[in-house]
C-alpha cells in the first residue's frame, strides 16, 4: 500500500481524464472522445473512493469531473456541433479555468473547516497537507491556462498574413496538452525531491494531554507551528562528587541557544523508547566509560510561548575525573558546585529547563550526594586517626 500511496500522491494526475479527452479529440469524434473520457473519470473517482480508506486522495479529479459536466451542457442543450468539432480543446480549457476559479474561492473556508474539525491532530495534518498540494496544483494549472488563453487572444488579433495553419493547430490543440503533461511531470519530480528531503527529516511523536502517542510530525513542520504539538524529550544530568558538569547549548538550539545546560539532551524520535533516547543522548560519553545506564529521576511538562515538551530527566554519576577530562575534548564544559550555580541563577546564564530543574536536583540527588561525600570523608579521616 505504501507503494500505491507514493505513486498517487501526485495531485496533478487528477487531470488525466481531461488530457485523455483532448488527446482523443485529435483522432476520433469529439462525442466519442467525451464518452470515453467521462467513463474513465467516473471509474477513477470510484477507485479513489475505495482508496480513501487508506488516506489516498486525488482531489484534482473533482475539477476534471466538473469540467466534463459543464461540457455536457454544450452537448445536451446547445446545438453547436460545428463549433465543438473545431474548438473542443479551447472550450474545455475555458471551462476548466472557470472551475479552478471556483476552487480558489472555496480554498480558505475549506482549510478553515478542516483545521477546526474534531479529528485527531495527525489526521488533520495529513488532510491539510493533501489539500494544500491540491490547491497548489490547481493554482498552477489555472495560471498556465490563463496565460495560454491570453496568448490565443493576442494571436487572433494579428493580421491574417502573420498566421500559420500549422501554428494554429499547435496553439489551439497541442499546447494545452503539453502544459498538462509538463505540470504532471513537474509535480512528480518535485515530489521525488521532497521525498528525498523527508528521508533525512527528523520525525517526532505527537502526544496528547495524557502523554500517549497519537501520531507523528516532521521536526521542521512542528517548529513552524509554535506550541501546536506536544513532544517528548530526554535530558541527562552528569554528576561528579556533588557537582554538575555543564556546557553551552548549541547556538542553533531552538530554546535557550548558547546558554549553560547539561551536555546531554535530545528529542525522543517517533517509535523510539524514552530509555533508548537517553542512551543515544550519552553515546559519546559511553565511548569513554563503556556501558552506563542513566536513571530516570523525574518526568514533567515544560511549556512556554514556543514549545510544549514532556521532559524526562535522567541522571548519571561519574566518579573517575579522568573521564571528565577526556570528555571535555568532545564537549567543552566544566563542573559547577551548588554554590556557584545558586549565585548565577536568574541571570540569563542557564537554560530555562535547567533553572526549573535545579531546585529539585539540589534537594534530592545533590543532597544525597553531599551526604555520601561527607560520610566517605569521615571514614577516611577515621582511618587516618
Amino acid at each position: 500500500m505504501n507503494r500505491i500511496r507514493k505513486s498517487w500522491e501526485n495531485q496533478a494526475l487528477g487531470i488525466l481524464p481531461l488530457l485523455l479527452f483532448l488527446l482523443l479529440d485529435n483522432y476520433i469524434s469529439y462525442l466519442h472522445a467525451y464518452t470515453i473520457s467521462a467513463i474513465f473519470c467516473v471509474l477513477s473517482m470510484f477507485v479513489f473512493h475505495i482508496l480513501r480508506k487508506n488516506k489516498i486522495y486525488s482531489f484534482m479529479l473533482l475539477p476534471s469531473f466538473l469540467t466534463l459536466v459543464l461540457y455536457a451542457f454544450f452537448l445536451i442543450f446547445m446545438r453547436v456541433e460545428e463549433v465543438l468539432a473545431v474548438y473542443t480543446p479551447l472550450i474545455t480549457e475555458i471551462l476548466f479555468v472557470i472551475v479552478l476559479t471556483l476552487v480558489k474561492v472555496v480554498k480558505k473556508p475549506l482549510l478553515h473547516r478542516v483545521r477546526d474539525s474534531q479529528h485527531p491532530a495527525y489526521e488533520k495534518t495529513h488532510n491539510l497537507t493533501m489539500l494544500n498540494e491540491f490547491f497548489f496544483i490547481a493554482q498552477l494549472f489555472r495560471n498556465l491556462c490563463i496565460l495560454h488563453l491570453l496568448g490565443i487572444a493576442f494571436y487572433n488579433i494579428l493580421p491574417d498574413g502573420m498566421k500559420d495553419i500549422r501554428f494554429n493547430r499547435f496553439l489551439y490543440r497541442d499546447l494545452v496538452l503539453i502544459i498538462g503533461i509538463a505540470v504532471v511531470a513537474y509535480e512528480q519530480i518535485r515530489l521525488l525531491m521532497l521525498q528525498g528531503r523527508l528521508k533525512k527529516e527528523m520525525w517526532l511523536p505527537v502526544l496528547n494531554d495524557k502523554g500517549s502517542v497519537i501520531g507523528c510530525i516532521a521536526y521542521s513542520v512542528s517548529r513552524l507551528l509554535p506550541k501546536k504539538y506536544y513532544h517528548p524529550i530526554v535530558r541527562v544530568a552528569l554528576i561528579h562528587n556533588g557537582m554538575l558538569y555543564l556546557a553551552k547549548r548549541s547556538e542553533y538550539a531552538y530554546v535557550s541557544a548558547s546558554l549553560i545546560d547539561y551536555p546531554f539532551y535530545r528529542y525522543v524520535l517517533f517509535r523510539q523508547s524514552i530509555e533508548s533516547a537517553a542512551q543515544q543522548a550519552i553515546e559519546k560519553l559511553k565511548t569513554l566509560t563503556g556501558k552506563i545506564s542513566p536513571k530516570l529521576l523525574i518526568r514533567y511538562t515544560f511549556e512556554n510561548e514556543k514549545i510544549k515538551h514532556q521532559v524526562s530527566l535522567f541522571i548519571i554519576r561519574i566518579s573517575d575525573e579522568n573521564v571528565l577530562e577526556q570528555y571535555k575534548e568532545i564537549q567543552d564544559g566544566k563542573l559547577w558546585s551548588i554554590q556557584q550555580i545558586e549565585e548565577n541563577l536568574g541571570k540569563g546564564i542557564f537554560s530555562i529547563y535547567f533553572e526549573r530543574e535545579f531546585s529539585y536536583l539540589k534537594n534530592t540527588v545533590l543532597l544525597a550526594e553531599s551526604f555520601c561525600n561527607c560520610e566517605q570523608e569521615a571514614t577516611e579521616q577515621e582511618k587516618k586517626d
